[in-house]
């Protein structure tokens, strides 16, 4: 319950000696999502969000923060107030979409012979505003058919070596497997030279005469819902020298399968890329997405495994080195809506025995203890890091109730204090603590 006292009034309140009266629940902020439409229309999946906040009556100087929750869908920004739901692509029928809101935390810490941190409005005091909170949900209804992805099949350039003043042919092949919500449209595009008709599936392109090298021809493919585009690249040399770096091309990016199926929660994911030049590095590639997690997010082929349900964005970059040179593409992939909620990991302790390190001694033990109740996405990992200095015996030991301990040993390299952290992670959610070593004086500094 919130632990907030509200004064009942001044000719009330004034009348008694005490610092304030016990105030209910509805003197917390509420906050109530509106979903528009909230019956989603056949070949969709997806709906606005609005959240709407009422505040009590006083103003105690606080932030209110939000976080959207559903069950079986995605939502593309929860802590926003303005914001969009798709359902998960085997979800149909309702579905509960609620908001929580709370005052933000209040950051300063209370010394060892102060009382807890208030902070006070006319006529209220609030001694936790986190634990100042509301949720309140409200239902939209998924369709049983929704939207299907377009696929572009083949891009292709003839030739893909032109000389002075040569026309090649681009050919693409795409198609919408249902034609919701809109008709397909694709879109030809270069950052040098000149394509006859971009919205053609089949035309011409010459190079510019300026700019020789690789140039980089793409195709984007859209449906009219943004988060089903898809796009696909391809190359042609043009003659004459480069005017820079040639970046890196993804010819296109790949989920076998796109829609994972109900009990399932793992799909292949990859990227056909090159880097013409393999200037000013070999080619490197990294994955990411909001939710979910990758068994090598820097391979060209790697699997992703959902960390929660409905449509995830999958995106990935390609490098050679040149910070001015990078190239990302992004997927949808439906994660089925059987997949729970990910709950980040506990970090309970760092604890160093002893922390200042007598003369004669190089070594102490430094103590570290996490919880992970779901053991979801990837079991619960703890990593021990320093500035300087060294560990041993890392090893990562579980125990009941999803409690894993690491009793290991750090070993000084010099004298000194030194910050020791911890790093807790389930591949979805990072836990951070630290403590201070002193190491003793005998220890000679490195030269």
């Amino acid at each position: 319950m919130p632990v907030l006292r509200l004064v009942l009034g001044a000719a009330v309140c004034s009348a008694i000696t005490i610092a304030g009266c016990r105030g209910e629940p509805t003197n917390c902020p509420v906050g109530t999502v509106t979903a528009d439409p909230r019956e989603i229309p056949e070949g969709s999946n997806r709906t606005g969000l609005t959240v709407d906040v009422s505040r009590p009556s006083f103003d105690i100087g606080l932030e209110v923060v939000t976080e959207l929750s559903a069950v079986a869908g995605a939502i593309e920004d929860p802590f926003s107030r303005s914001t969009s739901y798709a359902c998960a692509f085997d979800f149909s029928g309702e579905d509960e979409i609620c908001v929580t809101t709370t005052y933000e935390d209040i950051q300063e810490q209370p010394s060892a012979t102060s009382r807890a941190p208030k902070r006070r409005g006319p006529n209220v005091y609030i001694d936790s505003p986190s634990e100042c909170s509301t949720t309140q949900c409200a239902v939209v209804v998924c369709p049983a058919v929704k939207n299907i992805c377009p696929e572009i099949s083949t891009l292709t350039v003839e030739p893909t070596i032109l000389e002075e003043g040569a026309t090649a042919l681009i050919t693409v092949v795409a198609e919408d497997p249902d034609d919701n919500p809109e008709a397909l449209i694709t879109t030809l595009s270069s950052k040098y030279g000149t394509i006859d008709d971009p919205s053609a599936h089949t035309t011409t392109y010459v190079c510019d005469p300026d700019v020789g090298g690789i140039v980089e021809i793409c195709v984007m493919a859209s449906d009219g819902d943004e988060s089903c585009d898809v796009e696909r690249c391809t190359s042609v040399r043009c003659p004459g020298e480069p005017l820079e770096n040639t970046c890196p091309i993804i010819e296109a990016i790949s989920a076998d399968p796109t829609v994972i199926p109900t009990g399932q929660t793992k799909t292949a994911v990859r990227i056909d890329a090159t880097d013409p030049d393999e200037f000013p590095l070999p080619l490197r590639v990294d994955w990411s997405s909001e939710t979910g997690v990758f068994e090598d997010r820097f391979a060209s082929e790697t699997t992703f495994k959902c960390g929660d349900s409905g449509p995830v964005e999958v995106c990935v970059r390609a490098n050679d080195g040149d910070p001015e040179c990078s190239e990302n593409r992004c997927m949808t992939v439906q994660c089925p809506s059987d997949i729970p909620a990910n709950l980040c990991p506990q970090l309970f302790v760092i604890n160093s025995v002893p922390r200042v390190i007598e003369e004669g001694e190089t070594t102490t033990l430094v103590q570290t203890r996490g919880q992970d109740t779901d053991g979801l996405p990837l079991p619960l990992t703890l990593t021990l890091n320093a500035l300087w200095g060294s560990f041993e015996n890392t090893e990562n030991s579980l125990e009941p109730l999803n409690v894993v301990a690491q009793n290991a040993t750090y070993v000084c390299d010099r004298p000194g204090r030194v910050e020791v952290c911890v790093d807790a992670t389930d591949g979805a959610c990072t836990k951070t603590l630290c403590d201070n070593i002193v190491c003793p004086s005998d220890i000679p500094t490195p030269p």
